[in-house]
């Protein structure tokens, strides 16, 4: 279909409906045959949608963007499509600045103001990336206290794949941030949650080239600054919901700050690592300290998710 700019999704629903030769009650009909999502919906519901007295809520509408064969983050995206029931990034925000006070292991970096500066953004092609593959392995093996170790050639040998994604961010030559994201089969990614795969015993052999379908698995992220906070995020929540291919994401939080913005995510809890008794170490979750909290979240759910929609609309 031919991309088109809409004011609201009662517009949308509207005019897509009448582009397929619909009738409000066929239409659910073949909704309720398509998604659980709409088991209940009728032909009055879609007259109410489509007059705008109600509004599907977030899960719905990247259904029905589906449906018609739309790209869900496209649409609901652009700041000029209206979402009604869209919460504010007060309460995100607030945990950002809180997390930002804090020791280093939950996000503060302990070498770089706060303040707002400049920083410069590197790929996996850059002269500088073989160096700082290195510096992820000794933050990661620092960052669990040696439970686990990964080295150099780990991390460069996955890089090396055309699926995988690479970000690194440098305040005055200093690491302040990365993200690494391999993509996987479902069955890898499913042995990476539960962990019966550990994540340092990840191969090449075991990620999926880019244009196939796949799950993407955050290896590695560190958050180290407010000032790369805004792009860290949008280029996070993009990568994973740029392509249909990417049927879901999962991440292993072993800091604070990562089992916050699952929160915010909504993402499903899928297995927890040892309990840990050093305060401060590892990740807490209700009320104790796990040395990780294994999270998976399917795209569609990603796409609805209130923190997705308000930093997309806000940030790009």
């Amino acid at each position: 279909m031919t991309v088109q700019s809409f004011s609201d999704i009662a517009e949308y629903i509207l005019q897509r409906r009448n582009e397929a030769g619909d009738s409000q009650e066929s239409l659910a009909l073949k909704l309720a045959e398509y998604d659980s999502l709409f088991e209940n919906v009728d032909a009055l519901t879609i007259s109410r949608w489509e007059r705008a007295k109600i509004s599907p809520n977030l899960r719905r509408q990247v259904a029905l963007i589906e449906y018609f064969n739309d790209q869900p983050q496209h649409l609901l995206c652009d700041a000029a499509f209206e979402l009604k029931q869209l919460p504010s990034l007060d309460s995100f925000n607030k945990m950002i600045e809180q997390q930002f006070h804090y020791n280093h292991v939950m996000g503060a970096h302990p070498y770089i103001s706060q303040d707002t500066v400049s920083f410069d953004k590197l790929c996996k092609q850059a002269d500088e990336a073989e160096q700082m593959y290195g510096w992820i392995a000794n933050y990661h093996s620092n960052l669990t206290k040696g439970r686990e170790f990964w080295t150099q050639d780990f991390i460069k040998a996955l890089a090396e794949k055309d699926s995988t994604e690479v970000s690194f961010y440098l305040v005055n030559g200093i690491l302040a941030g990365h993200i690494f994201i391999v993509k996987v089969s479902e069955n890898t990614f499913a042995k990476l949650s539960d962990n019966s795969l550990k994540d340092n015993q990840l191969t090449p052999e075991h990620l999926v080239d880019k244009e196939l379908p796949g799950c993407l698995y955050m290896l590695s992220t560190y958050l180290g600054g407010k000032h790369v906070t805004e792009d860290f995020l949008s280029q996070l929540l993009v990568t994973l919901a740029k392509t249909e291919t990417n049927i879901a994401f999962g991440y292993k939080a072993r800091s604070d700050i990562g089992v916050k913005l699952m929160d915010f995510l909504s993402g499903e809890v899928v297995s927890l690592g040892e309990t840990l008794t050093e305060k401060m170490q590892g990740a807490k979750y209700q009320g104790k300290r796990r040395s990780f909290v294994s999270y998976k979240l399917n795209r569609q759910e990603l796409i609805s998710s209130s923190l997705f929609l308000n930093l997309t609309r806000n940030f790009i």
